[in-house]
C-alpha cells in the first residue's frame, strides 16, 4: 500500500533523503549533482520554513521510498490555468524503480492535490530526456501541451516537456 506521509523536520528524515540523492538515479533528474548533508538539511528546512511548498514522504509498505514537493504553479511560460499545482517526486530507494509503482504514486499525489488543494489543473516539466517519467505521467492522463527551453539546477541548458491533467 502506497502513502503520504507529512514531511517531519527530524535526523531521521534528513538522512533519507541524503542517503537518496547520493543515487544517480535521483540526482540526475533532481539536483543534477550529489548534495552534501548540510545542504539538504538546509535546503529542507529552508522549505519548511517558507511554506511556499508542502513536502510529504512516499510511503510503500511501511517503507519510506521517496519524496514529493507540491506547490502552486506560478506561470512563468504563459499557460493561463487558474487555480493549478505542480509537482516534483522521487523514488529514492532503487530497490522500488522500475516495478511498476509509480503510477500508483502519481494517481495518489493527484488525488490529493484535487481534494485537498481544490485545484483544477496539475502541470509538469520533467526533462525531455526523462522518458520513464513522461511515461508514467501520460499513462496517468497528462497531456503534453508544450515544450521549451529550460534550464537545469546548474544553470545548464535543457529540453523540458510540459504536461497537463484536470480531474
Amino acid at each position: 500500500m502506497i502513502l503520504l506521509k507529512e514531511f517531519i523536520d527530524t535526523e531521521d528524515t534528513y538522512k533519507k533523503i541524503y542517503e537518496w540523492c547520493q543515487n544517480k538515479d535521483v540526482y540526475e533528474w533532481f539536483e543534477q549533482r550529489i548534495l552534501t548533508y548540510d545542504e539538504i538539511v538546509s535546503k529542507y528546512k529552508n522549505k519548511l520554513l517558507n511554506k511556499k511548498q508542502d513536502l510529504y514522504l512516499i510511503n510503500y509498505n511501511n517503507k519510506d521510498i521517496g519524496l514529493v514537493q507540491i506547490y502552486k504553479y506560478e506561470d512563468d511560460i504563459n499557460l493561463n490555468y487558474n487555480n493549478t499545482y505542480e509537482y516534483d517526486l522521487f523514488i529514492g530507494n532503487t530497490n522500488y524503480l522500475n516495478k511498476g509503482i509509480g503510477k500508483e504514486i502519481v494517481e495518489l499525489i493527484d488525488n490529493l492535490i484535487y481534494t485537498k488543494y481544490k485545484s483544477d489543473y496539475i502541470i509538469l516539466r520533467p526533462f525531455k530526456r526523462n522518458i520513464r517519467a513522461i511515461k508514467c505521467y501520460q499513462k496517468c492522463g497528462f497531456k503534453i501541451i508544450k515544450e521549451y527551453k529550460g534550464k537545469d539546477t546548474l544553470g545548464n541548458s535543457e529540453d523540458i516537456v510540459v504536461l497537463i491533467n484536470s480531474r
